[in-house]
């Protein structure tokens, strides 16, 4: 089994390889005294893994955000971490030794815990990340590069005032935010379609059956009655 911890939180999430799904873990014991956010640090983290990762932590904003369980604390963290890490993961891409846009990252990352630390549910972007990274060994951070844009064109029918926040805090007010997001996905260089990632037209049933079976799939702010209906999103980025 391999398991990844976020530091913020009292929440593990954990792979098991003889099944291929992945668990979340509570404990509130793991939750750290302290966390030291050092961007010098990061300077040897590779750059596909900090700028996809930081791109989680954007899919954490967003889909709090957009969820019809937000709240304005969550959303105050969301919105705000949102605005620093769009800034900082453009800044880290054209000058990689920019240590202030790499603290606006983990200083971003940190806030975008905020929504799902306080209670509000996650969406179809994450839901279908678990399976692709269980499934299919694709990291977590490319699974919200792939998946975060497509969710957001389905679900704006449901949620499209709280999708103009978004582009709002991107710095692109009144324009779409699914493209805005994937127009920053593109923009630094991360991969935005699921045969960019080694996922076939042929594995699309398989995910969608299993996605349903995920603790977020159920709370996407659009409804997602079945596979079919996660099979139509995914069918927009092949």
């Amino acid at each position: 089994m391999i398991s990844t911890l976020f530091e913020l939180v009292s929440i593990a999430g954990v792979t098991d390889e003889r099944t291929n799904t992945k668990e979340l873990f509570k404990l509130p014991a793991i939750i750290p005294q302290a966390v030291v956010l050092d961007p010098t640090a990061t300077l040897h983290t590779p750059e596909w893994l900090f700028l996809s990762t930081g791109i989680r932590a954007v899919d954490h904003c967003v889909e709090g955000v957009c969820s019809l369980e937000s709240h304005p604390y969550g959303n105050a963290q969301g919105l705000q971490g949102l605005e620093l890490l769009v800034s900082g993961l453009l800044a880290t891409k054209a000058y990689p030794s920019d240590l202030e846009a790499r603290l606006n990252c983990l200083i971003g990352a940190w806030l975008s815990m905020g929504p799902l630390a306080s209670g509000v549910p996650m969406g179809a972007s994450h839901g279908i990340g678990y399976i692709l990274g269980a499934m299919h060994g694709v990291p977590h951070g490319h699974t919200s590069c792939v998946m975060l844009p497509p969710v957001m064109r389905w679900n704006k029918l449901a949620n499209g005032d709280r999708q103009t926040l978004i582009a709002q805090a991107m710095g692109r007010p009144g324009d779409d935010a699914a493209e805005c997001l994937h127009e920053l996905i593109k923009g630094i260089g991360m991969p935005t379609r699921l045969s960019d990632v080694g996922v076939s037209p042929e594995d699309v049933n398989g995910i969608a059956e299993q996605a349903m079976n995920t603790p977020w799939v159920p709370r996407n702010p659009r409804s997602i009655s079945g596979p079919d209906a996660v099979a139509e999103i995914l069918s927009t980025v092949l």
